[in-house]
């Protein structure tokens, strides 16, 4: 890894820890790998954010290598004897049940969440003769480095305050959005968006309006984002609400979609925050 990115030196940990779980790191490969990886992660740590099990394993043993610099019990990191570089070793892996009990309660929670929001949906169809979703990625363009979760946050929230007010013809009537921010290991986080909008498509969407909602999100975003939605969907997945058979083909396909890469897009940075599928009925304004 040649640049320092926020999002991929996370992953770098998580893999070095797998690694030395795994028993694949030897007590000299231990040494060369740690220090850079301390070296980089360090200016990412932000106190107070609640880490998955394997960066916050790290962390404990970055703390314990510092602890025997500070008092001067060997001159550098690489002098460690190698007693000491295995205790660090085996207490790494006697955490293995942790990290995989992290992992366990990851995929539970991603079940939870796809019901809660086939629930919002399945509601949201009963009050609507017609709905039209676009199913969208909004992440970051390939060589901005220097974007660390805060900042991407700023942006996605950016997106929600414009999509809340209304006040541009793409959202002007919007109903709904469904969004989750998650982690790409090599391109680092994204958002996942699906807007929805209900009733006829004639009356609530503009002519190219994937395209403007493409366009939209990237402006707000200062340049640094970059929108994906995938070709077949760019007209928008229409759905009949009095058709089960359409009901049960979308919800079939929203599903599908929100388990893709859910083993391993899931946000590192955070164990509870942001791990949530956000369901929010936009509400009109009155003027």
């Amino acid at each position: 890894m040649t640049t320092y990115n926020e999002a991929q030196t996370f992953c770098e940990i998580e893999k070095f820890i797998k690694e030395v779980v795994d028993d694949q790191i030897s007590c000299e490969q231990f040494k060369q790998q740690i220090v850079p990886l301390i070296i980089k992660s360090r200016r990412f740590f932000i106190a107070g954010y609640d880490y998955v099990d394997s960066i916050i394993i790290f962390k404990l043993i970055e703390r314990a290598l510092f602890q025997a610099n500070k008092y001067r019990l060997y001159e550098n990191i690489y002098d460690l004897p190698d007693h000491v570089i295995e205790s660090m070793i085996a207490d790494i892996q006697s955490q293995f049940e942790r990290i995989q009990d992290g992992h366990q309660y990851d995929q539970k929670k991603n079940k939870a969440e796809t019901k809660k929001v086939e629930r919002f949906l399945l509601n949201t169809m009963q009050y609507t003769d017609c709905l039209m979703i676009f199913p969208m990625r909004f992440g970051i363009r390939e060589g901005v480095s220097s974007l660390g979760f805060n900042g991407f946050e700023c942006y996605v929230n950016a997106i929600l305050r414009e999509v809340r007010a209304r006040e541009t013809n793409v959202f002007r009537c919007i109903h709904s959005v469904i969004w989750k921010i998650k982690h790409h290991p090599e391109q680092g986080y994204y958002l996942q968006i699906y807007f929805i909008y209900a009733g006829q498509a004639q009356d609530t969407t503009l002519s190219d309006h994937a395209n403007k909602l493409i366009a939209k999100c990237e402006e707000l975003s200062n340049g640094f984002g970059e929108v994906y939605i995938e070709e077949q969907a760019k007209k928008g997945w229409s759905v009949n609400c009095q058709d089960d058979r359409q009901i049960q083909r979308i919800l079939q396909l929203l599903k599908s979609d929100f388990n893709a890469n859910s083993k391993n897009h899931y946000l590192r940075v955070m164990l509870t925050r942001g791990k949530t599928f956000n369901c929010e009925r936009i509400p009109l304004k009155l003027k």
